[in-house]
């Protein structure tokens, strides 16, 4: 995951769609997903399933998993091929990396949201396309990028709380239906030329001399381990004992701590996620509060914890046995890669690529809350579960 700008005051960027601007659009998309992120091909199965509703006339509201950069190319390709369009709910930092940027955005039909608060108009706006509308409307659960295709993270309930909403106001035999979307990238096996370079540059960025001759596993989880070192030593002045994945939880669970004991903690905020989220809003609250603006030194050190916080979703976001339990090709490939964005900024995308993007059997929300299978009220936690068993089934 990107460090990205979270500490501005935030504008709401709406969906603007605009024709002449689609063909242009789809272009630079597939320029994107081939040239910057090396995806050459698309294998896609169960769509035919999501035409048909949309077709119909239904709501239809894709949940992918959210393991690589590419995902929004994807998708925006593939609702292309089935001749659909799309709108899209993404993170308002990406909207504030530049104006032409957020202009092509939202004239493709992607709208903001801000996921440190509670962001109405981006709620609103997602209800209004479900209740109106047919295009499918896009949105990501995970909520961040977290590099491993094989496993989910859990799911926020924002997904199926919007759909719930948009349901319950549904008119004319109009119904609403969930489709989980698992995407998984394949590498091509040439991507393994490209190891050894890349973890030299890695190793060198942080002052170590590069080992080609080590073995490969046994290099990825040295570096790995030496970075969490250096975490802990930053942070905490000392590194960590026991397995990787106790350091990581600790080191996560140290530094969030640090914040909450300054900002508060919400009691209802209980995974790492969710108090990272608390967290930022908490802080960002605090830096733009016009009436008593934070002097400079409590600046600082308000930006100091957003670093903190920064980092403690990091060291969540890498399951520690993952790479551990199997050294395949594609979760070396993934290892690496978020190492690169890590220590680099950006991860790299030196051989061709598979997407492979399965729709899972969409539920039928509207149903469900006429036959009292979900409550209309609460039912947001029953129906995040039945998407994630969904979802992660699909990833296997």
């Amino acid at each position: 995951m990107r460090r990205l700008r979270n500490d501005l005051p935030y504008t709401f960027r709406p969906p603007k769609p605009r024709a002449w601007f689609r063909p242009l659009g789809l272009f630079a998309n597939r320029f994107y997903l081939q040239r910057k992120f090396a995806v050459t091909r698309l294998d896609d199965s169960g769509f035919d399933k999501v035409k048909e509703l949309s077709r119909a006339g239904h709501a239809v509201l894709l949940a992918p998993n959210h393991a690589d950069h590419s995902d929004p190319h994807v998708m925006t390709e593939l609702v292309a091929r089935y001749g659909m369009r799309s709108h899209f709910m993404a993170a308002r930092e990406v909207f504030e990396i530049s104006k032409l940027g957020s202009f092509a955005l939202e004239s493709m039909g992607v709208f903001s949201v801000d996921r440190d608060g509670p962001d109405l108009s981006a709620i609103k706006t997602a209800i209004t396309l479900l209740e109106k509308s047919s295009d499918p409307l896009v949105i990501y659960p995970e909520g961040e990028i977290y590099h491993h295709h094989e496993r989910l993270d859990p799911l926020h309930e924002g997904v199926a709380s919007i759909l719930l909403k948009a349901a319950a106001r549904m008119k004319d035999g109009k119904e609403a239906f969930l489709v989980p979307v698992g995407i998984r990238f394949l590498h091509d096996p040439a991507v393994e030329a490209s190891f050894c370079d890349r973890l030299s540059a890695l190793e060198d960025r942080i002052g170590w001399t590069p080992r080609p001759a080590m073995p490969l596993d046994e290099r990825i989880v040295r570096l790995g381990t030496g970075l969490l070192g250096l975490k802990e030593m930053e942070h905490t002045g000392e590194t960590g004992r026991g397995r990787i994945q106790e350091r990581l939880a600790s080191l996560c669970d140290a530094l969030l701590s640090i914040a909450e004991g300054r900002h508060g903690r919400d009691a209802k905020s209980v995974t790492a996620p969710e108090r990272v989220r608390g967290q930022r809003y908490r802080i960002r609250k605090r830096l733009l509060d016009a009436e008593k603006p934070p002097t400079a030194s409590e600046r600082n050190d308000l930006l100091d914890d957003l670093d903190r916080v920064f980092t403690a979703l990091q060291a969540h976001s890498y399951i520690g046995d993952y790479f551990l339990a199997e050294h395949t090709l594609d979760r070396r490939a993934e290892t690496i890669m978020k190492l690169e964005e890590d220590l680099l900024g950006f991860p790299n995308y030196p051989a061709p690529r598979t997407a492979r993007v399965i729709a899972g059997e969409p539920i039928p929300v509207s149903k469900m809350l006429v036959a009292e299978e979900l409550p209309a009220k609460g039912g947001a936690a029953a129906l995040t579960a039945l998407l994630e068993e969904r979802l992660g089934g699909l990833l296997v």
